[in-house]
Formats: C-alpha cells, structure tokens, sequence
C-alpha cells in the first residue's frame, strides 16, 4: 500500500478498531461482572452484552480477513479460506443486527403504552417475541448457507452464460440482504411506534394539565435516543457493508476496501460510546475507572 491515502484509511481504522474493542469489551465486563455478582442479569443487559460481544467479533473476523488480504494473499485466494471467513463474518453479523432489532422491541414493549389487546398480548410474551427474533435469525442463516453453498456447486457444475462477478455479487446480496431488511423494517417501526405513544402519553398529560416531564416521558426520550442512534448507525453499517462486499469482489481497490472498513467501524467502534453515556449503570461504571486511573496516574492511592 503505497499510497498516502491507503495509509490514512488503515490507520484510521486501527483507531476505530482500538476503540471497539475497549468500549465493547467495556460493557460485556461490566455486565458479566453485576451477572456474577448478582447471579441474574435484565433483560436489556444480557441482549446489550451479546451486542458488544457480536460487535467484537465483526471487528475482529474483518481485521483478521483485511490483514489477510493484503498480507498473505496466497492464503487469503484459498477457497476454504474464502468460505470460513464469509461464514463467520456474516454469522457475527447477522448476530449483531439481531441484538439490535431486539433491543429496539424491547424498549417498544417495555415503554409504550398502547390500550390495545394485540400490543398488550405481546407485551405479556415480550420473551418470546425476542426469542423468535433469535431462532429466525439462526435459521435464516444456516438458509443462507444452504442457498449459497447450493449456488456455488451450480457455478461450478454448469456453464451459465453472462455468470460474472457483477452477477455472484447480486446474488450473494439478495440473499444476504433479506434478513437485514426485515430487520431495518421492525426496528424502524418499533421507533415510530415509541413516538406515537410519547405524543398520545403528553397528549394526555395536557389535558390534565400537567406541563412538567414525568418519569414516563423521560423514559421515552431516552429510549427514542437510543433506537434513533441504532437506525443511524444500521443505514450506516449497511452502506459500508455493501460497499466493502462490491469493492471485495467485483473492484478489486484497496482503498475502496479501506474506506468501507472505516465506516463498519464507525458503528461498531463510537455507537458503544453512546450506549455507555446514556446508560446510567455504564456511565458510572465508566466515571468510577476514569477517577481511579486519575488518582493513579496522579500518584494517589
């Protein structure tokens, strides 16, 4: 990589992938630290740790496969290679978007007030909604794998005229892709959802006459925050996403690649950051370590 602009884009995303790891690995320490402590652990808690924990495996499976790539390319041309590392990365992947959608329905559940039987009946079994979201999103995957596997014994089999890599790479999309919508979709209706019902919660705090902010309204706002965040951050990991797949397979341009590892990161690395600072128990978790590397670095005991 010779160029000055590749070398800005790798370390860049060095920096990201530093920060990553250490404000992830933050959260799954502090909710695997209260878990053993308390012998139990919420519900948000145990789908954020998971998050982090999927989050730290995308960064590494893609680290480890760039590095790869451009390092030790006569490795990184084996097939086997090609195919544990897509498995693993879109495994983690698709892990990662899970536990987003799943935070997204639980703060739906959990906040919003609808007099409504449906919303009320699935509120009652808000476990099993986030247990179904799993077990699809597993099963989605080993389709995926099936359908993938299946295609490349046909590419391989057969003579399909016009079968270039602009046609693999629609392919492996459209596949990939489906999940990730359907999850964009749930998580973007779990927001709307959560607006409507703060409207309709201050609409009757109005006609009450109520004018100040309550604990429900607060509630909303912070978990409006944190859902908008998410869907920020998912248009942003899928452009990235996307756009690494095409400069991988059909581009072939390192910088290109380099650019969309900065934006996968971007998400994955700064997001981590946000949930610790709206998080109360991260926050003071996180207020308590910077104090003790103050009073250490400041010769205090």
């Amino acid at each position: 990589m010779s160029s000055l602009l590749e070398i800005f884009f790798v370390i860049i995303s060095l920096v990201e992938f530093i920060m990553g790891t250490l404000g992830n690995g933050f959260i799954v320490l502090i909710n695997s630290t209260s878990w053993f402590k308390n012998q139990k652990i919420s519900v948000i808690d145990f789908i954020l740790t998971w998050l982090a924990i999927s989050r730290m495996c995308v960064l590494w499976t893609t680290i480890a496969g760039a590095s790869f790539r451009n390092f030790y390319k006569t490795l990184s041309y084996s097939k086997n290679f090609q195919i544990s590392f897509d498995i693993i990365w879109t495994g983690a992947n698709y892990l990662c978007i899970a536990c987003t959608t799943c935070s997204s329905v639980f703060y739906l559940f959990k906040i919003a007030n609808f007099s409504n039987s449906i919303f009320f009946w699935i509120k009652q079994r808000i476990h099993m909604v986030l247990l179904a979201i799993v077990l699809g999103t597993i099963i989605y995957f080993f389709l995926f794998l099936i359908a993938i596997y299946k295609w490349m014994k046909l590419e391989q089999n057969t003579t399909l005229p016009g079968l270039d890599n602009l046609s693999v790479f629609l392919v492996y999309q459209s596949f990939y892709n489906g999940i990730l919508i359907f999850f964009f979709i749930v998580s973007l209706t779990s927001f709307v959802l959560l607006i409507f019902s703060l409207w309709n919660h201050l609409r009757r705090m109005k006609l009450q006459g109520i004018h100040t902010k309550d604990t429900s309204t607060e509630a909303h706002i912070r978990a409006m925050k944190t859902m908008m965040s998410f869907l920020l951050f998912f248009i942003i990991y899928y452009i990235s996403n996307t756009l690494l797949i095409l400069a991988s397979s059909i581009l072939d341009n390192v910088a290109v690649q380099f650019f969309s590892y900065n934006l996968t990161f971007l998400y994955l690395s700064f997001h981590p950051f946000l949930l610790v600072l709206w998080n109360s128990k991260f926050k003071r978790a996180f207020q308590c370590v910077l104090r003790k590397l103050v009073c250490h670095s400041g010769g205090y005991p």
